[in-house]
């Protein structure tokens, strides 16, 4: 690339009002300087700025789509290159919740499933809930069995009635039953908890579980699945250590950087920890080779890691593979390229300064005269 070419432009955008409205600013990346700053960061206002200099060879910008339509639509001759910061910040971003999905917050190793058994030796605590049905079953049965002892001793329905202080419709009912009544609502998903059971005792988080749920035909909501979680996991107890937690600790270990042997010290976190999650082996690798091939700028092999990392099952990295090879040539230039948006990302902070100088009431105008003054 030939930088004696002016100008090479950075372009961002930065909040006027945080989730409401959006301005764009635009540096020059030589000297990094403003060039200017627009009160929108739709694409239509973009590329009319940048249809406006021609002499513009070669745009650095975020992941953004907007912008990236913003340059093509302005002209196809200027260059586009995807900032490294930001792929690696969304490769990081995708590999977390990957993590996250398939390795649950509390892991039970297979190894201490035996020493998982149904509580025998006593029962849960009730909740108040509990408690209060309970003893509306007992009241209802004492007054049945009352009204069932009047009716032996001879008394007529409407004596009966006058003495318990009940109508008749009630004394008939009550001489109907014939065993304590049960006011325990049944569900129709009761099906269901023999799988919710086992996927508990395998330490399936309850999204996890959810997913197995609908795909075997559950219907209900959430919230009901919760709650049946929540008593499946109070009907088992593990006798030895306590469950394990691991995510935060193999995420930090497979991004570190200067770490060449990850793997093997994730497995010393659990011996059976790399069996139970297969995926994290390939976590780590679609990491350390993609870093490795950013750092040494061999873009010439991005389409055949691209193609290596398909085989991996997970929305996440799809999803992240996906916008790679729907920005190739900006990201392939990235790679490449010594440019970055570090110098945007520098002015977006002063222009933050600036805002925050005037209370945020500055008008566009006078922010903009601000952003732009020349010290």
């Amino acid at each position: 690339m030939n930088q004696d070419t002016l100008p090479f432009v950075g372009i961002d955008d930065f909040a006027f009002k945080k989730r409401m409205t959006y301005g764009t600013v635009l540096i020059d990346l030589l000297t990094h300087k403003p060039l200017d700053m627009l009160n929108s960061r739709e694409h239509e206002q973009v590329a009319a700025w940048l249809s406006a200099r021609p002499e513009i060879k070669l745009i650095t910008r975020d992941g953004s789509k907007s912008y990236a339509k913003a340059v093509r639509e302005a002209s196809h001759e200027i260059v586009q290159a995807t900032d490294r910061w930001h792929i690696l910040h969304q490769l990081f971003d995708s590999v977390k919740k990957a993590v996250y999905a398939h390795i649950p917050a509390k892991w039970i190793p297979d190894s201490l499933d035996e020493t998982i058994t149904e509580k025998t030796d006593r029962e849960d605590p009730l909740r108040k809930s509990e408690k209060i049905r309970m003893e509306n079953e007992d009241k209802r049965w004492a007054r049945i069995q009352q009204v069932q002892a009047l009716s032996a001793q001879g008394f007529q329905a409407m004596a009966i009635a006058r003495e318990l202080g009940i109508s008749r419709g009630t004394v008939y009912s009550d001489l109907r039953q014939t065993r304590k009544p049960n006011h325990q609502r049944g569900s129709p998903y009761e099906k269901y908890r023999p799988l919710i059971h086992s996927l508990v005792k395998k330490g399936q988080t309850a999204k996890m579980i959810e997913e197995q749920c609908r795909t075997e035909g559950y219907t209900g909501s959430m919230t009901t699945l919760n709650t049946m979680i929540a008593k499946e996991r109070k009907k088992i107890e593990r006798k030895g250590k306590e469950a394990f937690s691991f995510r935060q600790k193999i995420l930090s270990l497979i991004w570190n950087p200067d770490n060449k042997d990850s793997l093997d010290e994730i497995a010393e976190l659990h011996p059976e920890l790399l069996t139970a999650f297969p995926l994290i082996t390939k976590f780590n690798e679609l990491v350390h080779s993609f870093r490795e091939l950013v750092k040494s700028k061999k873009d010439q092999q991005l389409p055949a890691w691209i193609e290596r990392q398909k085989s991996i099952e997970d929305k996440f990295i799809r999803s992240f593979i996906n916008g790679i090879c729907q920005d190739l040539d900006a990201v392939t230039l990235g790679i490449r390229e010594l440019w970055s948006n570090g110098p945007v990302e520098g002015q977006v902070n002063r222009l933050k300064t600036i805002k925050r100088m005037m209370y945020g009431r500055a008008g566009f105008d006078v922010l903009r005269n601000r952003f732009l003054y020349q010290w």
